[in-house]
């Protein structure tokens, strides 16, 4: 019997992986909705990259107005936890389910503790946190939206997270207004 060549297994492979690649997308496109910014007007589709992260006021997405037909009021969550936490382990999830149900509302960066022994800016957050007693035990999710900066600490459900981060914004995203209809 024939061996297939290796050439023949390289085409194979790379038409496998560039299926793959695109059923993940597909599945990345139909799990997170798209943002529809109100008709006329600028579209900011900024995220919590590097310019949301540093903190500036004024600028950023948290910044833009809605009637301007900009992206809604952007809370920036940051996720403080350890892998041998086992409260972190069980908030965690409910905390991603709450931060994809809000969308481009919400911007969510997670701190691992172990990594603050190689990694400085990790080590300088966690440092910052702790000298201003924002962050005193594991997990805190530390939000940072239009009515300043608030802490919510130890284990969480997803209704208790939902209705904490509904109060960062001034004006309520359509996650909270859903939310609050339906309880």
């Amino acid at each position: 019997m024939a061996r297939p060549s290796n050439l023949t297994w390289d085409k194979t492979l790379s038409a496998l992986a560039i299926i793959l690649s695109l059923i993940v997308l597909a599945m990345l496109i139909l799990h997170y909705p798209a943002y529809v910014p109100a008709a006329g007007g600028p579209q900011n589709l900024g995220g919590g990259g590097p310019a949301a992260a540093s903190g500036a006021a004024g600028t950023g997405p948290a910044a833009a107005s809605p009637a301007a037909g900009a992206m809604p009021q952007q809370v920036r969550l940051d996720y403080l936890f350890a892998d041998w936490c086992s409260y972190c382990q069980l908030t965690r999830p409910a905390l991603v389910s709450v931060a994809m149900r809000f969308g481009p509302a919400v911007s969510l960066n997670e701190y691992n503790e172990a990594l603050r022994s190689t990694d400085s800016r990790v080590a300088a957050l966690y440092a910052d946190y702790k000298a201003r007693r924002v962050f005193v035990l594991f997990p805190t999710i530390v939000a940072h939206g239009p009515k300043g900066e608030s802490a919510l600490a130890g284990m969480q459900s997803e209704e208790g997270i939902t209705q904490w981060l509904c109060e960062q914004y001034t004006e309520a995203p359509t996650a909270c207004l859903n939310a609050t209809a339906s309880g």
